[in-house]
């Protein structure tokens, strides 16, 4: 028990700090459905073609660091890109293919921001 409580401070403290950037989070998001190998649904509603991570970028306007969500908010961006992070946070662990179908089939205003076709 001794060790649980020093172990949930650093856990604790490993979350705090300013907000990541939209531009940031967005190509996040990006960098996560770019990730090989691309998704079936990625490749049907968004038809990013062979650069992926380009397409995206640009179609968003998240390349630019002055990038701020509209619509899709932010808040709902951030709900919306839960089931990426749900096998790994890690921005280098491509997320299973069935939490990107999930995200598109919960947030057609997502797929519709990079894009695609719900």
């Amino acid at each position: 028990m001794r060790l649980a409580l020093p172990t949930a401070l650093v856990l604790l403290c490993a979350c705090q700090g300013p907000p990541a950037p939209d531009a940031a989070l967005c190509r996040d998001v990006i960098q996560r459905l770019c990730l090989s190998p691309v998704c079936g649904v990625t490749q049907t509603q968004l038809q990013p073609g062979d650069s992926c991570d380009a397409t995206l970028t640009a179609r968003t306007g998240c390349g630019n660091d002055d990038f701020a969500f509209t619509t899709p908010t932010r808040d709902r961006f951030l709900e919306c890109r839960l089931p990426l992070v749900r096998l790994s946070t890690s921005h280098l662990v491509p997320p299973g293919c069935d939490n990107v179908a999930e995200m598109f089939s919960s947030c057609p205003d997502v797929v519709r921001f990079f894009g695609g076709t719900p």
